[in-house]
């Protein structure tokens, strides 16, 4: 699927500013002026555009891939149509938008003129006709060129530069189960452009090659993504793409239909899902029931839906990416049985109960849950006496009753773990176990988790963020807790009758960890306290 999207204009608001100027040279078209005395000036500069990360090039793509900015220091050529003369300027404050002029250029006479400017990234090779290579921007970084004319009056009012960007920007999102660690454009004919030539903004010559590695970058609510920018024109279309897969190094080649003719200044976007052979698709917004695994295949879940998913066998891979669940009663990932890990994709995963465990791991069971770097996201809910991961509670009458844990590993990946209570009496951590109930081994390795348990500073009976739960002065058991290899753990307990990481409190049986931390800590990583 395609989408189409314009890049935002790129606008300097030029203030042309006189000085020593009479009443009667301004109403008078086409004096002279002396040489070298009334400078044109830039007074202010705003932008919306594109992303590049790499340290030798200025403009960057703003965090959410929605638009480009300017960065200090970035400079931009102007001069007047039909003149020589090249004036350089250069933004002071980005924020600010405030611009000084290295090299000024300066009014001739007083006839209105039209102003062009331009900026390209990388420089043009003005020895070799301006020349700008297109097909690595994998590792040179994206690259750019914008073109602005605009009529000026000399003593008038300011006026408005507004760029265009002459590229085409080209943008691939993966998703599926498989780590894509590389994207090329392809062409079937073998003419995908190698190199442009660029004369003051404008693309003059276009050469060609047969393929164009695409830059990796990630932006806040689209993840991790491939993008080219490469000259519009009819002589070539895009046709499909390469990618190559971290796994086993394996290379696909993905043709799209219809083909992308591409169009200066809009961003052409494809989504392409690529998957294990044999994977077993869930489209969460489809299910009447929870879907049950029960083997130790490769599962790939999207979508929203408000029925889960149950494990009762094996030792599955079971992928989210995009996946929102959230049910009212029962375990949002039930597992009952078996070793599954969970693997995160992107930013935007939620598995919540409003009355169990966000996940739930049966004793004598594990549960994994990684990702493939801490760009990944998934928050995990429980409710009524439910963890965020780990164990629940069920309800009979006023008699509550919590069921034991297994053991629970995080590991390269950000977790969101929220606990909860019933009747203030009944607490479960963020992570760990429920009630009084036992939960097994808890080990965060190389991740940043944040951790919330229940209860206010006035509650009898509180939860820790992470460990064991209570219910009323019963408290839970866990297995150790282990924090290693360079993890950042944020908790939040339910007050201090409580500890952050170990044992949920109440008045009578209060917790007692040593700084309310019972957990193996290496020296790598870090236990910040939020209350």
């Amino acid at each position: 699927m395609k989408k189409y999207k314009l890049f935002s204009a790129i606008s300097l608001v030029a203030a042309l500013l006189l000085s020593a100027c009479s009443q009667d040279e301004l109403a008078e078209q086409g004096t002279t002026l002396p040489e070298g005395e009334y400078p044109l000036q830039i007074s202010g500069v705003s932008i919306a555009a594109e992303a590049s990360e790499q340290p030798w090039t200025r403009i960057s793509e703003s965090t959410d891939g929605q638009s480009s900015v300017w960065q200090t220091g970035d400079e931009f050529y102007v001069k007047f149509e039909g003149s020589d003369e090249v004036g350089t300027y250069r933004i002071t404050d980005a924020a600010a938008g405030t611009v000084e002029a290295v090299t000024p250029i300066y009014w001739k006479n007083t006839q209105p003129a039209n102003i062009i400017a331009w900026y390209a990234k990388p420089k043009p090779d003005d020895t070799n006709n301006g020349r700008i290579f297109l097909n690595n921007q994998e590792d040179n970084g994206l690259v750019y060129v914008l073109r602005a004319e605009q009529t000026a009056t000399y003593g008038g009012t300011p006026v408005t530069l507004k760029f265009k960007h002459q590229l085409a920007k080209v943008r691939v999102i993966i998703k599926g189960t498989v780590d894509v660690i590389e994207v090329e454009l392809v062409n079937l004919n073998y003419n995908l452009p190698y190199y442009c030539d660029v004369k003051e903004g404008e693309i003059v010559n276009i050469g060609s090659l047969d393929d164009c590695h695409m830059h990796r970058t990630d932006y806040k609510g689209i993840g991790t993504c491939w993008e080219a920018n490469l000259p519009p024109s009819s002589d070539y279309q895009i046709e499909g793409f390469r990618v190559t897969t971290s796994d086993y190094r394996y290379t696909y080649f993905c043709e799209i239909e219809p083909y992308i003719t591409l169009e200066a200044g809009k961003v052409h976007t494809v989504t392409i899902t690529v998957n294990f052979e044999g994977t077993q698709i869930i489209d969460l917004s489809t299910l009447t029931a929870p879907y049950e695994i029960d083997d130790s295949g490769t599962y790939y879940a999207t979508g929203t839906g408000q029925y889960g998913i149950r494990v009762t066998n094996g030792n599955p891979n079971i992928y989210l990416e995009d996946a929102q669940i959230s049910v009212s009663g029962g375990n949002a990932i039930n597992i009952t049985s078996g070793n599954p890990t969970i693997h995160v994709k992107g930013n935007d995963n939620e598995v919540s109960s409003g009355n169990g465990a966000g996940i739930y791991v049966a004793e004598n069971s594990s549960v994994t849950i990684t990702g493939r770097s801490r760009e990944d996201v998934l928050t995990a809910r429980g409710g009524n006496g439910g963890n965020g991961i780990g164990g629940y509670t069920t309800i009979s009458g006023h008699t509550a009753t919590s069921t034991n844990s297994g053991n629970i590993s995080v590991s390269n990946v950000t977790v969101y773990a929220y606990g909860s209570d019933y009747n203030a009496d009944v607490h479960a951590p963020g992570i760990g176990g429920a009630g009084s109930a036992s939960c097994g081994t808890i080990t965060i390795d190389n991740a940043t988790v944040y951790a919330y348990g229940t209860g206010e500073s006035y509650y009898n009976v509180t939860g820790a963020a992470i460990g064991g739960g209570i219910n009323a002065d019963t408290k839970g058991s866990y297995s150790t807790i282990t924090i290693e290899n360079g993890s950042e753990v944020y908790v939040q307990r339910g007050n201090f009758r409580s500890d952050y990481i170990g044992h949920s409190g109440s008045t009578n049986n209060p917790a007692t960890a040593t700084d309310g931390i019972d957990a193996m800590v290496d020296e790598t990583s870090t236990v910040t306290k939020l209350n």
